[in-house]
């Protein structure tokens, strides 16, 4: 499948090469702790300027999704039928992401994921959730 790489912004760079490492690391506030994503230079809580990166737990509960079935990019038409979901992480943000390509699983509304880091090359990862229980070392 071609993957659609995201633009190199300042801001989530550090973001992008955690998920490279196999990790997934939310900006957090220097002042307040809290997770924030995507990444910005201002606590959206405390408004304190001032963040580092933190690993987080990976899981998550799902609060929507959808599959996408006409492509919305012409790099990404062999990859349709597509599944698209709103996760919220377990830290507090929520997170667009989706479940792995090829894998289908019966998804509801309020189900317990975790995440699953795939890579696709050496400098490049994406995060996707799948339910608690089918996540494989």
């Amino acid at each position: 499948m071609n993957i659609v790489r995201p633009a190199d912004e300042l801001l989530d760079q550090p973001f992008w090469r955690h998920l490279a490492a196999g990790q997934l690391h939310l900006n957090a506030c220097e002042a307040c702790g809290a997770f924030r994503h995507p990444p910005g230079p201002c606590c959206p809580k405390c408004r304190h300027i001032g963040e580092h990166w933190a690993p987080v737990s990976g899981r998550a509960t799902l609060q929507s999704y959808t599959t996408v079935r006409h492509p919305v990019h012409d790099r990404l038409t062999s990859a349709v039928p597509y599944v698209v979901t709103l996760v919220r992480l377990a830290e507090g943000p929520r997170m667009i992401s989706g479940i792995p390509p090829g894998e289908r699983y019966d998804l509801k509304v309020g189900l317990e994921l975790e995440c699953k880091v795939i890579s696709y090359d050496a400098r490049f990862a994406l995060p996707f959730f799948v339910p608690v229980a089918q996540v494989q070392p």
